[in-house]
């Protein structure tokens, strides 16, 4: 890589983080960038370096639409068609624009010789299934569906010992957010790293500053300096729940059982928690989001669940309209201890409660 860098330098000069995700050999490698660092380019020419290789290969660019695809794939082509201009006996010679077949119809796809470049929309993964790569860039990685990663993209690779190249700005903790923290680690060979903006000389420090005036103080952390943050009024972190999730109960539910409802309709969903257990130790039973339902038949639904579990204490959101709500699931529920409390805002909730999940406490009402 190195020798090839050097070779295309009239053309494209890499700044230091660039450089950094060029010429590391891993095969999954994971880089969280600030806008405008520079990703596209340089996951092109990770793609034009393999493209001046013998060894044929199969590149397959995902990203969440086919236009965010067609970014790096076009950068490729541009960047083919400069290499005329690299001095003779740095690369190995050939006409190429008379080598570059592109056809565009029913996907971008790209054929040098042996080798090839396709841009698909990752929207529909079920499509993709099938296909063999030796080369896998998901751009915008933390947008896409888990599934499209671990169930669609992997197995490509799986009989060419293929790379795996995720890129995106990070979006919450999510599935690209776990990999990081794997590339972190060191775990299974996955390299990972931060790229905020300011990395780029191209990105003036005066624009940065004002970014920085004009938006949130977590938009500029995000969108510039390629920080992983909760989602926005997530109440928890995600971490903190996920730290309290195990892959089965050891033992069936037993009473005490508690039933806790946060109403909503058309903006939010309906949630619904059920949880076997006391203060000291508890387990998650049964957890229910309902979203669009008529009033009336959300709080049908609501009781059928609440019947199922006749000794539960059932504690509801009687903030606004959650007050009749409350009164309608009392009559559908007669000998059930149904009760009502207004939930308070959830930044105040979470300031008060979040140090108890972060210790595996479990969180109850005062008095519940």
């Amino acid at each position: 890589m190195e020798e090839f860098l050097q070779a295309i330098q009239p053309l494209w000069c890499p700044h230091e983080g660039q450089r950094a995700f060029l010429v590391q050999p891993a095969r999954l490698k994971v880089l969280a960038c600030g806008r405008r660092w520079g990703k596209t380019e340089v996951c092109a020419i990770q793609i034009v370096f393999a493209l001046t290789r013998k060894v044929p290969t199969k590149h397959i660019i995902l990203a969440p639409t086919l236009d965010q695809a067609k970014l790096i794939f076009d950068r490729v082509v541009e960047f083919l068609h400069l290499m005329p201009t690299v001095p003779a006996g740095l690369l190995f010679q050939c006409d190429w624009d008379k080598a570059i077949k592109v056809t565009k119809s029913p996907h971008p796809k790209l054929r040098l010789g042996a080798h090839t470049v396709v841009a698909r929309s990752g929207h529909l993964g079920r499509s993709l299934r099938g296909n063999e790569a030796t080369h896998i860039v998901v751009d915008e990685a933390a947008y896409v569906p888990e599934e499209l990663i671990t169930e669609v993209a992997m197995p490509m690779l799986a009989t060419t010992d293929g790379h795996l190249t995720m890129i995106s700005t990070p979006h919450g903790l999510n599935h690209f957010w776990r990999f990081f923290q794997m590339g972190q680690r060191g775990e299974h060979g996955i390299w990972s790293r931060r790229a905020p903006s300011a990395e780029s000389p191209h990105v003036r420090r005066e624009f940065l500053e004002v970014q920085k005036a004009l938006i949130s103080s977590r938009a500029f952390r995000v969108e510039y300096e390629a920080e992983f943050l909760d989602s926005s009024g997530q109440v928890f972190r995600t971490e903190s729940v996920e730290a309290c999730i195990v892959p089965r109960l050891t033992s069936p539910p037993q009473p005490p059982y508690s039933i806790g409802i946060d109403w909503a309709r058309y903006a939010d969903y309906t949630a619904i928690c059920v949880l076997a257990g006391t203060r000291q130790t508890c387990d998650l039973v049964e957890i229910v989001r309902i979203h669009g339902l008529p009033w009336k038949e959300l709080v049908r639904h609501a009781a059928r669940l609440v019947a199922r579990y006749p000794s539960a204490r059932v504690l509801c959101d009687s903030t606004g309209v959650g007050d009749p709500l409350l009164e309608m699931l009392r009559e559908l529920s007669p000998g059930q201890a149904v009760k009502g409390r207004p939930f308070k805002r959830r930044v105040q909730v979470g300031a008060h409660r979040q140090p108890r999940l972060d210790d595996r406490e479990p969180v109850a009402p005062n008095g519940a």
